[in-house]
């Protein structure tokens, strides 16, 4: 058989050039990966002339073939030789040798060569010499490439290296050094090359997670850093309008987004004293989903966009019907992610099967001069009880709690949505309620802080200009990185990497370019950073516990008070070196409270007291850094890339192929092996109950909420089994729910499911 070469020459097909290949990326896996295994897989995809540059390629697909659950080396082996592949890409395109790869001086070329052709920061050698560059490149470790899984280097090479037009020269570890170094500017200029060699280690061996906007951003001019926004809109056309060009240039600028609508009028409403002629909110979020649509970010996605409305809200019969497959076809809006705002109260009368009352907030607003949405926990269930009974709300309709609740079920269970928000719960723990409230969360649901509207001031003429004035809001800006559980589980990683992952999100905050106004008075106003986690699954497995288990819970407990002190260590720490948050004055951290207690509970309840007594005066003289603190998000892409188990879940499947926008992979358990097969849990064969008390359990640690989805069969949970996990989860404290993953699509009178 005869091969082709790059130049178009032919000759003969050399299976040891194969074996050569297999025997770099075999190494640590000889004695459960053999050469003969391969090539009778790989000689079954082999054609006459085929190029030399896919037979690397096939060499790949056919190791990731051979990938299973009894033996999952092929996948690291896979990874060897796709890295293998781009370390010839990029010896080809820089012209440089294979001993060339992580020099110094390789290394100082390509940083120079990026500079000069705008793909690194401009302004690097403001901050670094010539031989503070080739200093890092001395530390660039080609040992953790091989390190990493399949999914790891697909991921880094299709999606996160800096190669435009495919052209490959960054590799791996050039690009984590770079990043690094970007991160590490707001330093003093004695210790910021040993900080950026800090952020490098730890993020290139995958201990701590940095979110794609700033994988992908930090080193480039195009410094967007962050994940996702949350805005408040205003009931006026000038604040609607505000807005949505918010959100248009947030969506430009790859940002997911929350938008709180509770503020807007119902449909029936009055406008100008006349009655009856308002549209309502559906109309609007017809507008915001069409932004999302328009503003596709140079066509790589869709803007992400979700809209949340309260429960008492007149139109959230017609918000419940904005995806379902009944009614109107033009009310639709199907690009948006719809959440419902619930209280405290409705749960109370879904369960005593009591009645729940719907108004218009301009109606109520107009009347009686008060705005139900300004207020949660007892302040709402007075004010909500008064509104019932005043006769002068003409649109106010009542109905059954349960009847608005069977309607939610039946839309999540089409849709996999709405999302939920436990306003009470969220507000009664927001560490910040002296500065606002907390109206909604985000896209993924773990952002949970104060927001406000923007309010427009007036439209003027000045020096043949027209300026227009706006009184800003707070529009929240998501700070994100995360914890490897997995590797970040001792003692000593711990008290190494907290300091360094909030340093890295405090200069985030400084380094980051905001696509509006709005984003960065609120970012320097409250400076809150959303901390996460992912791995828990993996970490869980491979220290012999069961995800489901009594003892899990108890040992995540303990681990994840470790984590929070060492966070809030390291935010009072920077908060001695750098100051605390514009508005840390007057709140719940100003008046010895974490997490809703005190020191005295601390010190009494939980096994560090005594460090959490220290660090309670420490923040007494100090304060804290941050506003806002912990956030774990889904990290669904980010895990492929840290080579660990997504969020703070149970593991998916122990396999499964997971189409993403990289490239479809293999996903397999990691470090999978008969002495853990079975303490794997896979979420579509888990009970639910169990995953909610497990979140339950690391909720007492977080001060936002958690991106928590939920995974059933309707095939085997009915709508009674479904709406107790809504029930236990307000019950146990979870603040909100993401997804409700489906995975029956069978249509029936009690069930309509899909796969949300």
């Amino acid at each position: 058989m005869k091969v082709t070469k790059a130049n178009g020459e032919k000759e003969y097909f050399d299976a040891d050039k194969i074996k050569a290949v297999f025997d770099r990326a075999v190494k640590g896996h000889e004695d459960r990966c053999s050469f003969e295994d391969l090539m009778g897989a790989f000689k079954k995809n082999l054609v006459e002339d085929i190029k030399t540059s896919d037979i690397n390629k096939l060499l790949t697909k056919t190791c990731v073939d051979l990938v299973c659950v009894e033996n999952i080396a092929w996948e690291h082996i896979a990874a060897q030789i796709f890295l293998g592949n781009v370390y010839k890409q990029a010896i080809k395109n820089r012209k440089m040798t294979l001993e060339d790869i992580y020099t110094p001086a390789s290394y100082k070329s390509l940083f120079d060569e990026y500079i000069k052709n705008g793909l690194y920061y401009k302004d690097f050698y403001k901050h670094y010499s010539e031989t503070d560059i080739l200093e890092a490149g001395k530390h660039l470790n080609k040992n953790t490439d091989e390190s990493y899984g399949y999914t790891t280097v697909l991921s880094l090479n299709k999606r996160y290296l800096c190669n435009p037009n495919k052209v490959t020269k960054e590799l791996p570890q050039e690009m984590y050094m770079s990043l690094a170094l970007f991160l590490a500017i707001p330093e003093p200029q004695e210790t910021r090359l040993a900080f950026a060699l800090k952020v490098y280690e730890m993020c290139s061996t995958q201990k701590i997670s940095l979110p794609t906007p700033t994988l992908i951003n930090a080193r480039t001019n195009y410094n967007q850093l962050s994940s996702c926004f949350k805005i408040n809109i205003d009931d006026d056309l000038r604040g609607i309008y505000h807005g949505v060009e918010n959100m248009a240039q947030i969506s430009k600028y790859g940002g997911g987004i929350g938008v709180y609508l509770g503020n807007i009028r119902s449909r029936g409403g009055m406008i100008r004293g006349i009655e009856g002629v308002s549209g309502g909110v559906n109309p609007w979020i017809k507008v915001v989903n069409d932004t999302a649509i328009a503003v596709n970010q140079l066509g790589a996605r869709l803007g992400s966009i979700s809209v949340t409305l309260d429960v008492w809200h007149r139109d959230i019969y017609d918000f419940l019907d904005l995806q379902t497959e009944t009614g109107d076809i033009r009310s639709k809006a199907f690009d948006v992610f719809p959440a419902i705002s619930v209280p405290d109260l409705f749960m109370k009368r879904v369960k005593e099967n009591g009645e729940w009352t719907l108004f218009d907030p301009n109606e109520v607003q107009r009347v009686t001069g008060k705005k139900l949405q300004d207020t949660y926990s007892t302040e709402f269930e007075e004010l909500y009880t008064t509104l019932e009974k005043d006769d002068r709300l003409k649109l106010k309709h009542t109905i059954k709690a349960k009847d608005l609740f069977k309607k939610f079920l039946k839309t999540t269970v089409e849709t996999g949505m709405p999302y939920v928000f436990y306003r009470d719960t969220v507000n009664k723990l927001n560490p910040n309620k002296h500065a606002g409230m907390v109206y909604s969360t985000q896209l993924c649901t773990e952002i949970c802080q104060n927001t406000s509207p923007t309010k427009f001031v007036e439209e003027t003429i000045e020096d043949g200009k027209i300026i227009l004035r706006y009184e800003p809001g707070d529009l929240v800006v998501c700070n994100l990185a995360s914890i490897n559980v997995a590797k970040v589980c001792d003692k000593e990683t711990m008290q190494a990497t907290f300091p360094v992952v909030m340093r890295i999100l405090d200069n985030v905050i400084t380094l980051n370019f905001y696509p509006i106004k709005e984003a960065e008075h609120t970012a320097m106003k409250y400076r809150s950073v959303g901390l996460g986690y992912l791995g828990l699954a993996e970490y869980l497995a491979t220290h012999g516990m069961a995800y489901d288990s009594l003892e899990a819970r108890n040992h995540v407990d303990d681990l994840f008070e470790q984590y929070t002190y060492y966070t809030y260590e390291a935010s009072v720490n920077l908060a001695k070196e750098r100051g605390t948050y514009g508005v840390y004055k007057g709140s719940e951290y100003d008046k010895g409270i974490l997490l809703g207690h005190d020191k005295e509970w601390f010190v009494r309840e939980k096994k560090m007291g005594q460090q959490w007594a220290e660090l309670f005066d420490a923040m007494k003289a100090h304060g804290v850094r941050f506003a806002y603190h912990t956030a774990p998000a889904p990290n669904t892409s980010t895990a492929g890339i840290v080579g660990t188990t997504a969020a703070l879940l149970p593991i998916y499947k122990k396999y499964f192929v997971e189409t993403n926008l990289s490239a479809p992979t293999v996903r397999v358990a990691p470090k999978l092996a008969p002495e853990n097969f079975w303490l794997y849990k896979e979420y579509i064969n888990m009970d639910m109950n169990d995953v909610i008390d497990m979140m339950s359990v690391i909720y007492q640690w977080v001060d936002q909420s958690i991106s928590f989805e939920w995974m059933i069969d309707p095939a085997k949970v009915s709508p009674a089994e479904l709406y107790g996990y809504y029930v236990k989860s307000w019950e146990q404290g979870i603040k909100t729910v993401y997804y409700v993953r489906s995975l029956s699509g069978e249509v029936g009178e009690a069930c309509v499911s899909c796969s949300g």
